[in-house]
């Protein structure tokens, strides 16, 4: 019995060589996505997890320009029983055009970008090998990011001021790594730092190792009346910003390998029924001479199987080829992971589930021999049962629903890369909808340089819109009486609003939005209400608004007015500027204007802030959405394709009999192809009413678990509703007219 089988198995494949090809390739191609998927992702998880290990990333971070009461901090650390270690290093911030990589000048960088020395007791700044650098005299060590993007090399030259220093090597900065970071690090010798410290201003990095939760400890920091003129930073947020960039890619990936299974199984699904009713008198047959149903279904299941295993080894081979190119720059960021089989086996874990899934929709299909019975078979049922489908044709709903999900497949990483390459997409992060940001910080003085360039702005006609919020730090009394610091930002939150994923900006006094990470941490929603106190003055707000925010460590708030007299942290200012002015030459005025009110400020195109900081994230969405549309058209083409090839060969005695009353090839080929218009219209439509609805809805729920709510896409028309329909039509027309060929090879005696 199991020669026979084996023969029959064998037999059957290349009888079908159609069909065992295109399942063959579609078990391939899902495993090689998903594997591929499991692969990056636990690559991108591990890589990062273990530099920051290596680092010994600090839990709290806090940054402060100005005085440093140093023995008040060590008094402080000694008593918090949370505190594992404790440190002070010291951060040159320079100015951009004060610094030169390889004759590229870094003026119009978004980012803050200084000089340090190597951390004494955690927090190290790691060679390409992750090892803790030590900077001889002379030599400078830069940030790994900037290495392709001004095309640099060891041996290069890097100028400071006047300064020129030997590009000993690139290093890996555990907090900064990210473009979303905005700060960046350069490492220099201490006698080069000292040399150095009176071009830029210095400010300190306050750093803690815990055991503890670093939202109490960051309490009980601003309950102590500690050093706080910047932003504090907790280790989850310097996770999660390390992580979002390359996840995002990983997220399209994850999204396409989804779509496809689904488009896999239902073409499965259809070839195997298709042969199912061609074999139907076999399928009868069998019964006949006593074969259990068990027997016939485990003929055709065991030949999925060996396909399936087939279709796996490739699919897992092809990804481990591919992942080496897909995560270049992962591994540049963040190095390679230390375990090494942890990855292979998750892409294992991958393909083995993914064929899996598609085997066990195999075994709910073969069912339907179970139904048929050899007299039914013997009798000819199957013909009165092939007229029904012919008239029903459930084939084309099929094909229907592929060129639907293929049109999804292009769209939502489409609307993806244009919504991440948007200057709006920064809404999302917790910046204001703007065209310029202005910020005010780490300065003496905060209250009256921003009330002087409040002033100067309602003066200057070039500016249509602009707007000053200022932040102070509050204390938040929560319902089970424990408190929380706060990072309240207070002004007229309307003009440039950010996205909200619930509610709406505060207009009034009493009410307050949230950033996620304190609404998720705190267990509030909008409509509940909060104790916010500042200096001893308790007010009641209610809760009207929550918006993500990466910025200040996560956790802020909003607020249109806080009653109480306190000391700015920092101030930010989003303008728009008038029509017929230049942006270009605005910005470039800016900072002498600044300079000479002797206001310290920094401004920042929103457009090249984006290109700055999502200009990787967007250049690794941009070729995961190429590979999404690329992999949509070849699965569309093959799949119609083989459903026309099909379909001839199911209505072969119908197109020999159309023939034998004198029609010719072109006239059946033609009645097919009108057949095809309301299936690839119907289908083209469902793709996009999906992909625009249901894929923003998606990929919302996948952002969110890195830490971004609220997500709308921002949609190129021209894109999704042109050339993408017209590309997708192309492509249906191209594959059925292939399929069609065949048509010209019925002969008009077959009917007889």
């Amino acid at each position: 019995m199991g020669a026979m089988r084996k023969r029959m198995i064998w037999n059957d494949i290349r009888g079908n060589r159609l069909m065992s090809v295109s399942t063959w390739f579609f078990m391939a191609v899902s495993a090689f996505l998903f594997a591929l998927t499991a692969y990056l992702a636990v690559s991108l998880l591990g890589s990062v997890d273990a530099l920051m290990e290596q680092a010994k990333t600090p839990d709290f971070l806090q940054m402060h320009n100005g005085e440093l009461d140093k023995e008040k901090l060590q008094a402080f650390a000694g008593e918090q029983k949370a505190v594992r270690e404790y440190q002070v290093l010291t951060f040159l911030n320079m100015e951009n055009a004060m610094i030169e990589l390889n004759g590229h000048s870094l003026s119009d960088s978004t980012q803050d970008n200084g000089i340090c020395v190597q951390s004494g007791s955690f927090d190290y700044l790691l060679d390409m090998e992750n090892h803790v650098i030590e900077a001889s005299d002379g030599e400078i060590y830069v940030p790994v990011c900037y290495r392709q993007e001004y095309d640099l090399k060891e041996g290069g030259k890097a100028k400071i001021g006047e300064e020129t220093f030997l590009i000993a090597g690139f290093l890996r900065d555990s907090q900064m790594n990210s473009m979303m970071s905005s700060s960046k690090r350069f490492l220099v010798s201490a006698a080069d730092y000292e040399r150095l410290k009176t071009m830029g201003s210095e400010e300190y990095l306050i750093e803690f190792l815990l055991d503890g939760n670093a939202g109490d400890f960051a309490t009980a920091y601003t309950d102590a009346g500690l050093p706080a003129n910047g932003p504090a930073v907790t280790k989850p947020l310097i996770r999660m910003m390390n992580a979002l960039s390359d996840g995002l890619m990983i997220l399209v990936i994850l999204l396409v390998s989804i779509v496809l299974v689904l488009i896999a199984m239902l073409c499965i699904r259809f070839t195997l029924l298709t042969q199912l009713e061609a074999d139907r008198r076999e399928i009868g047959a069998m019964k006949a001479i006593g074969i259990g149903r068990k027997q016939i279904r485990n003929i055709y299941f065991i030949k999925y199987v060996m396909l399936s295993g087939l279709g796996a080894l490739a699919g897992l081979v092809l990804a481990l080829v591919t992942e080496s190119r897909v995560s270049v720059h992962m591994q540049e960021l963040y190095g390679a992971p230390e375990k090494k089989a942890l990855q292979l086996l998750a892409a294992l874990i991958g393909a083995i589930l993914t064929e899996g899934v598609l085997l066990l929709s195999v075994r709910r299909s073969l069912k339907r021999t179970d139904r048929l019975s050899a007299v039914e078979a013997l009798a000819g049922w199957q013909n009165r049962k092939k007229e029904h489908d012919k008239t029903g044709s459930p084939q084309y709903l099929i094909v229907a629903l592929v060129i639907g999900l293929g049109v999804f497949l292009m769209i939502v990483p489409q609307n993806l890369l244009s919504t991440v390459a948007s200057p709006q997409f920064v809404t999302y992060m917790g910046i204001g909808d703007s065209e310029i940001r202005i910020d005010i910080r780490q300065t003496d003085g905060i209250e009256e340089q921003t009330e002087r360039l409040e002033g100067m702005f309602s003066g200057d006609e070039r500016i249509s819109r602009h707007v000053a919020l200022r932040t102070v730090s509050c204390r938040v009394g929560l319902s089970d009486g424990s408190c929380e610091s706060l990072y309240v930002e207070q002004g007229d939150h309307t003009i440039f609003p950010v996205t909200y994923a619930k509610g709406d900006a505060p207009e009034k006094e009493g009410e307050l939005a949230l950033s996620w990470l304190c609404a998720e941490e705190w267990g509030l929603s909008v409509g509940d209400t909060v104790e916010i106190s500042v200096k001893d003055k308790v007010s009641m707000y209610r809760i009207c608004g929550i918006y993500s925010d990466i910025t200040n460590g996560g956790k802020t708030a909003k607020a249109a007015v806080i009653p109480a007299d306190e000391e700015l942290m920092w101030s930010v200012f989003y303008v728009s500027l008038a029509d017929n002015v230049s942006r270009e030459q605005w910005l470039s005025e800016c900072p002498g204007t600044l300079a000479d009110a002797g206001i310290s400020a920094k401004a920042v195109d929103i457009q090249k802030y984006v290109e700055n900081t999502y200009g990787q994230t967007i250049r690794e969405v941009r070729m995961a959405a190429v590979v999404a549309l690329i992999v949509a058209v070849l699965v569309m083409f093959v799949v119609v394709v083989l459903f026309t090839r099909l379909l001839v060969a199911k209505d072969r005695k119908d197109i020999s009999l159309r023939k034998a009353i004198g029609f010719s090839s072109g006239k059946v080929r033609d009645i097919y192809l009108v057949r095809f218009v309301p299936v690839a219209v119907g289908g083209i439509l469902a793709g996009l009413l999906a992909g625009n609805l249901l894929g923003e809805k998606l990929m919302g729920i996948l952002l969110r678990t890195l830490g971004a709510t609220g997500f709308r896409f921002l949609i190129d028309a021209g894109m999704v509703f042109a050339l993408i329909p017209f590309l997708a039509a192309v492509t249906v027309f191209l594959a059925v007219s292939i399929g069609l060929c065949e048509i010209k090879n019925v002969r008009a005696y077959e009917c007889l």
